[in-house]
C-alpha cells in the first residue's frame, strides 16, 4: 500500500509539472509580455529608489502619469482601429445578407413555379405524393433550409455579436461619441483608481524600504487575487494552487521579519521607516490582487482587453495627474531645479 501511494503521488506531481510546462509553452506570448512588463516596472522602481536615495525625491504619481499616458494612447489607437474594422465587417456582412436574401427570394419564386408545374403533372398523370420528388417533401425541405439559414443569419448579425460566454451588453458612447464602450465608465474608473493607488503605494515604498523587499512583496498579489476570486467570483482552487499561495506568503513573512530586524540597509536608517515602507508595499500588492480580479470580471463580462487597456490608461492618467498636482508639485520642482536650487545630478 505504501509503495502504491508513493507511486500515485509521484505520478500526480509529475503530471502536474508536465501540465504546467505544456500550459506555459501554449501561452508563451502572455508569458513573454508579462516578463516585458516586469522589466519595465523593475526599471521604474530602480529609478525611483535611486532618486529617493540620491536626490531625496520621490514622485510615484509622476511615473504613473507617464506610464498611463503611454498605455492610454496605445490602447486608444488600437481600440479605434478595432472599431473601424468591426464596422467594415458589419457592412460586408450586411451586403452578403442582402445578396443571400435576394437569392432566397429568387429560389422561392422558382420553386413556386416548379410546384405549380408539378401539381399540374400530378393531376394529368395521376402521380401520388409518395414519390421521392413530390412537391410536399421538397417544399418542407426548402422551408426548413430557409428557416435554418435565416436563423443563422440573424444569430450572426453584427448587432447581436457577442463573445462566447458573454452576455449581450448595451453600448455607451465615450468622449462625446469618439469611442463606444461596453461597460459604464465608472466601472473602468474604479479599477483604474485601485490600480493607480496600488502602484502609488508600491513606488512610495521605495522611499522607506529596500528594492528587494518591495519586489518580493509584490508576490502577495497572487494569494490576494486567489482570496478575492474566492470571495467575489466563488472560484475553487486545487491543492497545488494553495501550495503556491502558501509559498508566496512564507517568503513574504520571512522577508518582512528580516527587513525589520535590519535597521541599516541601503541607507534607510530608521526601523520605523522600514515598517512604514513594508506596510505600503504589502498594501499595494493587495490592491493589485483586487485590481486583477475586478479587471477579469469586466473583461470577461463586458468590454474586451483593448477596451480595458484604453480606459485604464485614460482614467489612470487623470487620476495620477491629479495626485501629482495635489501632492508632488514641490518634489517635481526640486527634481528639475525650479524651486530655487540646482537640479539633482546623478
Amino acid at each position: 500500500d505504501g509503495d502504491s501511494r508513493g507511486d500515485s503521488l509521484a505520478q500526480t506531481i509529475t503530471s502536474t509539472i508536465v501540465d504546467g510546462l505544456v500550459h506555459t509553452v501554449a501561452h508563451w506570448k502572455v508569458l513573454l509580455l508579462g516578463q516585458a512588463i516586469s522589466i519595465v516596472l523593475a526599471i521604474a522602481g530602480g529609478t525611483n529608489e535611486v532618486l529617493s536615495l540620491e536626490c531625496k525625491v520621490s514622485t510615484p504619481s509622476t511615473y504613473n502619469a507617464f506610464g498611463y499616458c503611454v498605455v492610454g494612447i496605445f490602447g486608444g489607437v488600437l481600440l479605434k482601429w478595432e472599431e473601424r474594422k468591426k464596422s467594415k465587417q458589419c457592412e460586408d456582412d450586411a451586403e452578403l445578407r442582402h445578396i443571400h436574401d435576394g437569392s432566397a427570394k429568387s429560389m422561392e419564386t422558382h420553386e413556386g413555379n416548379e410546384d405549380e408545374n408539378d401539381g399540374e403533372e400530378d393531376v394529368n398523370d395521376d402521380l401520388t405524393l409518395e414519390d421521392d420528388d413530390s412537391p410536399s417533401k421538397r417544399t418542407f425541405f426548402s422551408l426548413s433550409r430557409r428557416s435554418r439559414n435565416a436563423e443563422k443569419s440573424n444569430n450572426g448579425s453584427c448587432s447581436d455579436k457577442t463573445k462566447k460566454g458573454r452576455k449581450k451588453q448595451l453600448q455607451y458612447p465615450f468622449l462625446f461619441g469618439l469611442f463606444t464602450i461596453q461597460a459604464k465608465w465608472w466601472y473602468y474608473f474604479t479599477v483604474a483608481f485601485i490600480e493607480a493607488q496600488a502602484y502609488y503605494f508600491i513606488f512610495l515604498a521605495f522611499r522607506y524600504t529596500t528594492f528587494t523587499f518591495v519586489y518580493v512583496s509584490d508576490a502577495l498579489a497572487i494569494p490576494a487575487a486567489m482570496l478575492f476570486t474566492k470571495l467575489i467570483m466563488k472560484r475553487s482552487y486545487l491543492w497545488t494552487h494553495l501550495i503556491g499561495g502558501a509559498v508566496c506568503m512564507t517568503g513574504i513573512i520571512v522577508n518582512t521579519v528580516s527587513d525589520i530586524n535590519d535597521s541599516h540597509v541601503d541607507g534607510h536608517e530608521l526601523s520605523s521607516d522600514h515598517v512604514k515602507g513594508d506596510i505600503l508595499a504589502i498594501f499595494g500588492a493587495i490592491l493589485l490582487g483586487l485590481d486583477d480580479v475586478l479587471s477579469e470580471i469586466i473583461v470577461s463580462e463586458y468590454g474586451g482587453v483593448t477596451e480595458m487597456v484604453f480606459m485604464k490608461g485614460f482614467f489612470g492618467t487623470l487620476i495620477s495627474v491629479g495626485q501629482l498636482v495635489a501632492f508632488e508639485r514641490d518634489s517635481v520642482q526640486a527634481l528639475f531645479g525650479n524651486s530655487g536650487r540646482s537640479p539633482c545630478v546623478l
